[in-house]
This record gives C-alpha cells, sequence and structure tokens, in this order.
C-alpha cells in the first residue's frame, strides 16, 4: 500500500483525501485489531527432535536433521529460568538451533518447563546440581562424548558459569556466553529499578509470594523501557498492517515476548539479592551447596557475545567475563541490536549464526 499524501486540491478533491484516509485508518485499525483478538499464535519450536531425559517439568531436547552430525563435540544450549528457550528455535529460517543442526552439530537444548506452586523452592544449587550436570551427562551419554560445548543465553549463560566452576568433568571444551552478566554491578536500567521496587530487602517479595508469578516478572521487565512495550509494540503492528507488511515475524516475537513463566522464589531471592545487589559472583563470594563458585577454574574457549543496545545486560557484564575466567582462546562480539537481537532479525540470522557456527566448528573436532 502508497505511503500517505499530503492533502491538496479544491474543497471537494480535500474532503475526498480526508474521507480516504479516514477510511483507510478505520480498516486498518480493524484488522489491527483482529490479529490480536482472532488470529492464532504461529507455530514455534519446529526443528525435528526428540526427548532423551525428563527431570521434574524439565525436558532435554535432542535435534536432529536426517544426516549424521560433521562435528565431534555436541552442543547445549541453556536458557533462562523467566521466558520460554523457543526464542532459540523460533520458526523455520529464523532459529539459531536450526542453523547449527543445518551445519552438521550435535545439538541438545535443557527447557525447564513451566514452574508451579510445587517448584517455589527450587534455587540456583537445584539447577546448576540437579539439572545443567545432569543433563550434561545424558548429552556426552548420548553423543558417546568426553567434552562438550554449552551455549548459554542470558541467565542461561550464568548459571552455566557456575556449573563450569564445580563440574571439571565432562570436560567444557567451548563456552558460549550470549547476553548473560558475569558482573551485576551498575547494570544500567535494570539496577535503577531494582533499587526503586525493592530497597533494600527482596525477602519481603519473595515471603509473599514464595511462587513469584509470570506477571510481576513481566511488567518489570517491560517497565525498563514501558512506552516502547507497551505502545510501541501495537503501533508498529499496525503501521505494518497500514503500509501492507507481511505481520508474521512480528507475531512470532510477540508469542515469545508475552509467553512468561512463574520464577521460584528461592531462585529468585538468590538472584536479586545475592547477585544483582550483592554482587557476590564476580567477587568470588558466591556458594553452592558449600561449594564456593571460582570463576578461575572456567578454562574453556571462550565466546562472549552482546548487544549495544541491551537495556537488560549491559555488554560489560557480558565482556568481563574475558578477564573473569582463566580461557587462553577468548573472543567477543559486540552486535548493534538489543537483548533478544542476538537470536532473532536480520543481524541475528545475517551475522550472529554464521559467526557463531564458524566459532564453533573451529573449535569442535
Amino acid at each position: 500500500m502508497a505511503k500517505h499524501k499530503a492533502i491538496t486540491g479544491s474543497a471537494d478533491e480535500v474532503g475526498f483525501q480526508l474521507r480516504e484516509s479516514y477510511d483507510r485508518l478505520l480498516e486498518s485499525t480493524k484488522k489491527t485489531a483482529d490479529i490480536l483478538t482472532f488470529d492464532p499464535w504461529p507455530q514455534t519450536g519446529c526443528t525435528p527432535k526428540e526427548i532423551i531425559w525428563r527431570k521434574n517439568k524439565s525436558k532435554l531436547y535432542h535435534y536432529y536433521s536426517g544426516k549424521e552430525p560433521t562435528h565431534r563435540i555436541p552442543v547445549l544450549f541453556t536458557y533462562a529460568l523467566i521466558n520460554k528457550a523457543y526464542i532459540l528455535d523460533l520458526s523455520p529460517g529464523m532459529s539459531m538451533v536450526e542453523h547449527l543442526v543445518n551445519d552438521g552439530f550435535d545439538v541438545y537444548l535443557l527447557e525447564w518447563g513451566e514452574f508451579e506452586w510445587e517448584d517455589r523452592h527450587l534455587s540456583f544449587e537445584d539447577f546448576v546440581y540437579d539439572y545443567i550436570a545432569r543433563a550434561v551427562q545424558k548429552v556426552c551419554q548420548k553423543a558417546n562424548s568426553e567434552e562438550i560445548s554449552i551455549i548459554g543465553y542470558c541467565m542461561g549463560g550464568t548459571m552455566t558459569a557456575m556449573y563450569a566452576s564445580l563440574f571439571p568433568k565432562p570436560k567444557l571444551r567451548n563456552f558460549v556466553l550470549m547476553a548473560s552478566p558475569i558482573d551485576f554491578k551498575d547494570s544500567g536500567l535494570t539496577t535503577k529499578w531494582l533499587n526503586t521496587a525493592f530497597g533494600d530487602d527482596v525477602n519481603k517479595i519473595v515471603d509473599t509470594f514464595e511462587l513469584i508469578p509470570k506477571e510481576f516478572v513481566d511488567v518489570g521487565l517491560k517497565m525498563l523501557r514501558p512506552v516502547n512495550n507497551f505502545i510501541g509494540t501495537y503501533s508498529r503492528l499496525w503501521k505494518m498492517v497500514d503500509e501492507g507488511k507481511d505481520v508474521y515475524a512480528w507475531k512470532v516475537l510477540n508469542k515469545w515476548v508475552d509467553d512468561n513463566m512463574n520464577f521460584p522464589g528461592g531462585a529468585y531471592r538468590q538472584w536479586i539479592d545475592q547477585l544483582y545487589k550483592q554482587n557476590l559472583l564476580i567477587k568470588g563470594e558466591f556458594f553452592l551447596r558449600g561449594n564456593r563458585i571460582d570463576l578461575q577454574r572456567i578454562d574453556a574457549n571462550l565466546l562472549a557475545l552482546a548487544g549495544v543496545n541491551d537495556h537488560i545486560v549491559q555488554p560489560r557484564q557480558v565482556s568481563v567475563a574475558l578477564n573473569a575466567f582463566s580461557s587462553q582462546d577468548k573472543t567477543y562480539y559486540e552486535y548493534p541490536i538489543g537483548h533478544g537481537g542476538l537470536v532473532f532479525g536480520k543481524v541475528a540470522k545475517e551475522q550472529v549464526y554464521p559467526q557463531l557456527s564458524a566459532w564453533l566448528a573451529a573449535r569442535s573436532d
């Protein structure tokens, strides 16, 4: 559809153009409302897979393409506790998982599942020792490998760093941090919001809710950029409809943005108080089951990826890993995108996917 034209001409012509613009406004608004009200969510997570292990509500997926992997070291994705992991396998042609599978990697993903009331006391001790550690063992057993590559996105990378400090075997050959905070000091808007929302005591929040509702977390994240998240998201959709553009990408991404999970109170207390407020991880003062997390024990080949415009995890919070770990082979990339742009969008598809694949390929045989 053509762009709006300036209204000029005689009185009759101006009247006709005003009416035409008004009709178009009504039509675009109705189409937008119909999309939001009646359109089903697009299908996501389409790369063929099988479940090879379960624990509680969590599933460990193994992806396949019908061809034998060409790279020896298996790849495991770990993800955050508050969103669904299918952002990593969002849609055909826009999937980091699909890209790596097609490039000959043996790919796995640990999906947490939906946390409910009975999961409210789960903590990082549980997720690191009983979930990530066991998932790594299952992957290596399935792949018949004594080594593994792990790609951790957001909180998933932070938890993987905890795991890597505690478990020397199976050997972590390659470690990819994607927008994963390691240093929580001065984390931009996130720090300001946490200090405003919680003051000095997160315990009141956890003791009240126990299982932190997904709506509480969702609103908190969206309030970091309220105009963009509450208004801009839908004005962009209206504009796409008005200009006759395909809205599939908007629909599939918005599905993921609004598809959040409850946050177990045990882990939430640690995440906010011990990490964000006290910054114990980078200080070497964070303990799990009596064992100190020493980041210097991590010597895996390191690839750290960050978005320059990421308002949730600042690039500095990610790049600090290059000095905090003892890795000798270490690489850092910044991209002109935000938090989700590392795995979805033009920059992800044209730059992040191929650079990640090339980096892993050179270190996986």
